[in-house]
């Protein structure tokens, strides 16, 4: 056994499943980083396909600035819900069927793992 590494647990409270609330959570942060992402890309490409229109962005933030905001907090929001559903459509795809015999395995079983030999103990 090596040193300052525990011991295997006894039971199999090791297989008990996270949460499901936490594996949402998981789901809506990746989402939200990937919508930021497209977004900060998108952003940068504007500016620079907008560049000659850099002397006038008081004037013009001044007069269309309530709409660009309403523009991006809609944009955002669709990217978000986009981006979510791709993520549950393809990341959990069959997850249910492909992990069912995993289930049935330990539920049926109840079979505890063998706990490695101690190399020490024999000595």
């Amino acid at each position: 056994m090596l040193s300052g590494s525990p011991p295997a647990p006894k039971t199999q409270a090791v297989f008990k499943q996270k949460p499901r609330h936490i594996r949402g959570d998981e789901m809506i942060a990746n989402a939200l980083l990937f919508t930021i992402v497209i977004l900060l890309a998108y952003g940068f490409w504007l500016l620079d396909q907008l560049k000659f229109m850099a002397r006038y962005k008081a004037a013009l933030f001044h007069a269309y600035g309530d709409t660009i905001v309403i523009f991006v907090a809609v944009l955002s929001i669709n990217r978000f819900g986009l981006t979510l559903a791709l993520g549950r459509r393809f990341f959990l795809k069959n997850t249910g069927r492909k992990l069912s015999h995993l289930d049935r395995q330990f539920n049926v079983g109840q079979m505890d793992m063998p706990l490695p030999a101690n190399e020490e103990e024999g000595k």
